[in-house]
């Protein structure tokens, strides 16, 4: 009797000492440091000796593991997100310097099997310290001509769970330097290889709770996922109207300040499938100002069809989109094809902001779009 009276004072001891600290699903926060190497996809001619030993790169991300039950989140397997640092070496630093960059990354799981999470893994944001061509002092780099570049990297990966607070991480992912052709030479820097890294995963909360308390509370350094929503059928369409601009720059400019606006207008219907997935198709007029010394004879503006895909989660949307022209003149000047990918933000039901990348010929940068867009109706 006297053990039993015991345990029930424990038991009621410990309640409100788990109750005080009960986690929240914004409290699961994570470190990770990933390493990486591989080699160069180059398209140039000058470095190729310079690139020929590869690579080699270090991140650091800080990130928030979603666990919200009645978000979106719960849709897509809990994805998690966060900011990263990136600190690289691509080749000789004399010629292209010590890159690094600063970015914003999200992780889609795409299934869970026991301790195992398979996941893909975009990531954006701004490079620095990249040594751009100069006629004088590195006239061989034909890579990069702006110290500052878009940096993007593509990983699919998985992370497998040693202990309660530390993954495993590991994958094989596509890494990116270039400014979309705003300064000239701009074949880019593209890099492939295998990363490996750990995660540490804890919970914000930990650092509140009283130590003396007994028993000691230890909070969990990971949310219970149990709840996961089908994505909500919506099964709506809507008609987009889209302007943007942007400058570039041609060969004989290299090395100056010399650029050239652009503009880029659509009219699209976008068909909402669900909460995930859209489709578009609309028509295009475009204007580059970088064709007046190339095709002096022609009009500089002309038109195209696009049609793409659309994948979307909260705020924001992935763009994928393919096109081609309606005159021979646009062949002539830009090629059979082009893409669009982007990056869209509905900043409200009615307006929404986008930034993209038109090619040329295939691959091949055209310019980079910044601009705004409205949805007419719906």
């Amino acid at each position: 009797m006297r053990l039993s009276l015991i345990l029930v004072v424990l038991g009621f001891c410990f309640l409100p000492a788990t109750g005080q600290y009960q986690s929240s699903f914004r409290d699961f926060r994570f470190l990770e440091i990933r390493g990486h190497t591989g080699n160069h996809l180059y398209t140039g001619e000058e470095l190729k000796d310079v690139l020929a030993n590869g690579y080699g790169s270090v991140e650091v991300r800080y990130g928030w593991q979603s666990a919200n039950p009645d978000g979106w989140q719960s849709m897509y397997l809990y994805p998690a997100y966060g900011l990263g640092w990136y600190s690289g070496f691509v080749g000789n630093p004399e010629q292209l310097g010590k890159p690094g960059a600063v970015y914003g990354f999200i992780s889609f799981p795409l299934f869970n099997h026991h301790r195992h999470q398979m996941m893909i893994e975009p990531a954006f944001g701004l490079s620095y310290d990249l040594k751009p061509y100069d006629e004088e002092t590195n006239a061989h780099n034909d890579a990069i001509g702006s110290r500052f570049n878009v940096y993007f990297n593509f990983n699919i990966g998985a992370r497998y769970r040693l202990n309660r607070e530390i993954d495993l991480t590991y994958g094989l992912d596509f890494t990116h330097f270039s400014n979309g052709r705003s300064f000239r030479p701009n074949s880019g820097l593209n890099m492939w290889g295998p990363n490996v890294g750990f995660r540490y995963h804890f919970n914000t909360k930990q650092n509140k709770v009283d130590n003396s308390a007994f028993p000691k509370v230890i909070l969990d350094s990971r949310p219970m996922l149990t709840h996961f929503n089908p994505a909500t059928p919506i099964r709506k369409g809507e008609m987009l109207v889209y302007a943007a601009g942007g400058i570039v720059q041609n060969d004989e400019d290299k090395g100056t300040n010399k650029q050239h606006g652009t503009f880029t207008s659509f009219a699209e219907y976008n068909y909402r499938l669900n909460m995930k997935s859209g489709f578009a198709a609309g028509v295009n007029w475009f204007y580059d100002g970088s064709l007046v010394s190339s095709y002096d004879a022609y009009s500089h503006h002309f038109y195209g069809v696009h049609a793409g895909y659309d994948f979307m989660f909260w705020n924001f949307s992935f763009r994928v989109q393919v096109g081609t022209y309606l005159h021979n003149q646009a062949f002539d000047m830009k090629g059979n094809f082009f893409f669009r990918p982007a990056l869209k933000y509905d900043i409200n039901k009615r307006f929404f902001a986008q930034l993209g990348l038109k090619t040329m010929a295939g691959f091949k940068a055209d310019w980079v779009e910044y601009g705004l867009g409205v949805r007419l109706f719906n």
